[in-house]
């Protein structure tokens, strides 16, 4: 309500924040404002994008990183060093020869002297008219030279499963020869009759010879020909 006529009233001064009439529009100080809103900081945005980037690498570097299982050192030996990753490389080859060369290389050249003597007593055989007990003693020998070739221990000898096979079949052919002697006896069959057979027993001599010598060379042992045995 308006003041009475008795009543007097002092004016204050205008407030500092306050504008004359028809000045800019008013506003209040500072400390009556409410505080500003905070700045957005792009460093979280930034921490996040580096740890995807980092997450990424290690997952690459674990799928493409080289196994190192031929590379790991050993913790027993106190780390892998050149003499312990060349003895993991270390292969042994296979085909190896093993056990007693000159053992094995001397038993076939003793059963080697052994056909050589029966390859002789065969051509007195043929000389004296192929008679069937001289036959019949020359194939009873094939056959026990046959039994001993195929017991031969040439494990040690440098391609000793093939010069053994070269010599079983040899004696095999030998026998098979003797064998159509001792079926036309008395007497001695055409040459007809056992060229198939006998060469087939020397193609096999001769095959067994050249496996043959450079293991007599090597034992110290004589040189044979196909024609020895």
């Amino acid at each position: 309500m308006p003041p009475s006529a008795d009543e007097t009233s002092t004016l204050l001064s205008p407030e500092p924040w306050a504008v004359p009439p028809g000045g800019p529009s008013s506003s209040e100080p500072a400390i009556w404002q409410p505080p500003a809103p905070p700045k957005t900081s792009r460093v979280p945005y930034f921490l996040v994008a580096a740890g995807v980037v980092l997450l990424i690498g290690l997952a690459l570097g674990i799928v493409f990183w080289p196994s190192g299982s031929g590379t790991s050192a050993d913790p027993a030996s106190g780390g892998g060093g050149p003499s312990t990753q060349q003895s993991q490389d270390v292969v042994p080859e296979s085909g190896t020869p093993s056990g007693d060369l000159d053992g094995q290389a001397k038993a076939v050249d003793a059963l080697l002297a052994e056909m050589g003597t029966t390859r002789s007593d065969l051509g007195s055989v043929v000389v004296g008219g192929c008679q069937r007990s001289g036959l019949q003693r020359i194939l009873d020998a094939r056959r026990s030279q046959l039994e001993k070739a195929r017991a031969l221990d040439v494990t040690a000898l440098d391609s000793g499963a093939q010069m053994k096979d070269a010599l079983v079949r040899a004696l095999e052919a030998s026998s098979e020869s003797n064998q159509r002697y001792l079926d036309v006896a008395p007497g001695c069959p055409s040459d007809s009759e056992v060229t198939d057979v006998n060469q087939r027993a020397s193609d096999a001599k001769n095959e067994f010879i050249g496996y043959w010598t450079p293991i007599a060379q090597q034992a110290g042992l004589p040189a044979r020909t196909a024609d020895d045995i």
